[in-house]
């Protein structure tokens, strides 16, 4: 991006419409199968991309082990040959890619230097002579999991501003996922209905931004035994950090009463 320019600034007009309309869509789709599906559809209609992807899983690895993915185009009919030959070789399954994925959110083939010899032959291999001759990812943290949105497309150049574009559209959305579930049996699903009622207390506190030190102020505890406390909930939620954790919490309010 030019020095002194906003990002909004290098975007033209049908750039910013595609970002919000991509949004607005998936706000109005809600979670489950019906988020995935409307996801895919928006990127490939406001961004141009002939082939898009949908993969989840519980953790990032788990995400290439999808039995159900969504799938278009050229890729639609490569799952079973995907998963018996080419999964392990995925070019963002590398350590690499995954670094790039989830602190920035998006990343290109392109990006990925010096391509080990089995994900070279992913790309020589089973990409190319599947039409599929660019490629690239969209991570996106869930309330159910991870997901990845695989974009892939014959030979094109992406302008500075189409770049800029995907990865605002990725910013974004991730800023907004983290309380979708895309598997439609997880979405009732309340990680927090173990929690003993002081524990669910400490989630809450944790929830409002307290550090343990405010928390063991509050409730007239050490601030050993609220990492204690912390501790277990992550353990029984199955929560890796404050902000997962937070926003489960979150979800839990919202969530309609019976």
């Amino acid at each position: 991006m030019t020095p002194g320019r906003t990002w909004h600034e290098a975007l033209s007009k049908k750039q910013m419409m595609g970002i919000l309309s991509v949004l607005e869509i998936c706000e109005d789709a809600g979670g489950g199968p019906e988020f995935k599906k409307a996801l895919v559809e928006a990127i490939s209609t406001y961004f141009d991309v002939r082939d898009v992807t949908f993969f989840h899983g519980p953790t990032f690895p788990e995400i290439f082990n999808d039995p159900s993915p969504l799938l278009t185009g050229a890729a639609e009919p490569l799952l079973m040959v995907y998963h018996e030959k080419w999964q392990d070789k995925d070019v963002f399954a590398m350590p690499q890619a995954r670094r790039v994925l989830t602190t920035a959110g998006f990343t290109t083939l392109d990006e990925l230097s010096r391509l080990p010899v089995p994900q070279r032959s992913y790309v020589v291999d089973y990409l190319n002579p599947n039409d599929m001759t660019t490629a690239s990812a969209i991570h996106l943290p869930l309330a159910d999991g991870e997901a990845l949105i695989g974009m892939f497309g014959q030979v094109r150049t992406w302008g500075e501003s189409d770049m800029l574009a995907v990865r605002m559209l990725a910013r974004q959305l991730r800023a907004r996922t983290a309380t979708i579930a895309a598997a439609a049996e997880s979405a009732t699903v309340d990680p927090l209905e173990h929690l003993t009622p002081r524990q669910l207390e400490v989630a809450e506190l944790v929830s409002d931004g307290l550090s343990n030190f405010e928390i063991a102020q509050e409730l007239s505890l050490s601030e050993l035994s609220i990492k204690k406390y912390i501790s277990r909930i992550f353990d029984i939620t199955g929560h890796r950090n404050r902000s997962e954790l937070a926003t489960a919490v979150l979800r839990r309010v919202r969530r309609p009463q019976a």
